[in-house]
């Protein structure tokens, strides 16, 4: 009806034993775990490549980020393993009518015992997430993906600083991972592996260059805006392509063992390689990848 207000979203349902869910507050995504029949909230966003801790596993009272193995303890949002450089927010939570009510954030406590314990125990076999690297290149293109949907609703300019940081290192890493794992041996999986190879790393330049137009800008101007959006237009049409066609392919002729391995490589690549450190951003030659000399 005209002049009403528009309504607001509606809260989910309690998640089930031993499962999560995701409500928004504000603008904020938060994740909510069931425990022992105690519900727990904390932000969804791991702090190390923005993929959405609901979609990872709970393993006792942690949870386990899916893309690259960050941990946390869901009762205090305490980072407790793993590449995440802080924990995450907890909030207040409680049901009321059936549906989930999120209170204020509370920061994360900090837990170095923890850390140090599940450092020597590491995750259980059953809480760790898939390792196929395949898998872990597509949670990573869904982090991307998060990333600019969140920064386009920032106005702050701090805030849209640290986020367009968190995003640019996440763009280089992500491309010389790919370069450094996933490329050479797709060139030589399949007969037409060398030519997607190839094709991916020009894409990547184009990215590449597409970051360093952003750059140019003032953070948060029309014109640097204006260079976001082609960022993420030029992004979004790699992830497009290199899912339909280099990611299939390599599932296709490669075998799961050997993806696991080079898994455990990409997770490898990121701790070395966290916040971009010792990455130059700089163009690579397609032809040095898919000869497996870059």
């Amino acid at each position: 009806m005209a002049g009403m207000p528009p309504s607001e979203p509606s809260s989910p349902a309690p998640p089930a034993e031993g499962e999560m869910v995701t409500a928004e507050h504000e603008g904020s995504v938060v994740a909510v775990a069931m425990l022992d029949g105690t519900l727990h909230a904390f932000d969804d966003t791991c702090p190390h490549a923005g993929c959405s801790l609901a979609e990872g596993e709970l393993d006792g009272q942690t949870v386990v980020c899916p893309c690259h193995m960050a941990t946390f303890d869901v009762t205090t949002g305490a980072v407790v393993d793993g590449p995440a450089p802080s924990g995450v927010a907890t909030w207040s939570v409680t049901v009321a009518d059936g549906a989930l009510v999120l209170g204020e954030p509370q920061d994360p406590e900090p837990a170095e015992d923890d850390r140090a314990a599940h450092e020597d125990a590491g995750p259980s076999p059953a809480a760790r997430p898939d390792t196929d690297v395949t898998v872990l290149v597509e949670l990573e293109h869904a982090a991307m993906r998060r990333q600019f949907e969140a920064i386009d609703s920032l106005t702050d300019a701090p805030e849209l600083t640290a986020a367009w940081a968190t995003l640019r290192d996440l763009l280089e890493i992500h491309a010389s991972a790919e370069e450094a794992i996933l490329y050479p041996k797709l060139a030589r999986a399949a007969d037409e592996g060398a030519e997607e190879a190839e094709h991916a790393v020009h894409d990547h330049n184009e990215i590449r260059d597409s970051v360093r137009t952003v750059q140019e800008h003032a953070v948060g101007s029309e014109g640097w805006r204006h260079a976001l959006r082609r960022a993420r237009e030029v992004n979004e049409e790699h992830l497009q392509e290199e899912e339909r066609d280099p990611l299939p392919l390599f599932r296709e002729n490669t075998d799961r063992a050997r993806r696991e391995e080079l898994g455990q490589e990409w997770l490898a690549f990121h701790e070395q390689h966290h916040d971009a450190r010792g990455l130059a951003g700089e163009d690579v030659d397609p032809r040095s990848v898919v000869e497996g000399r870059s």
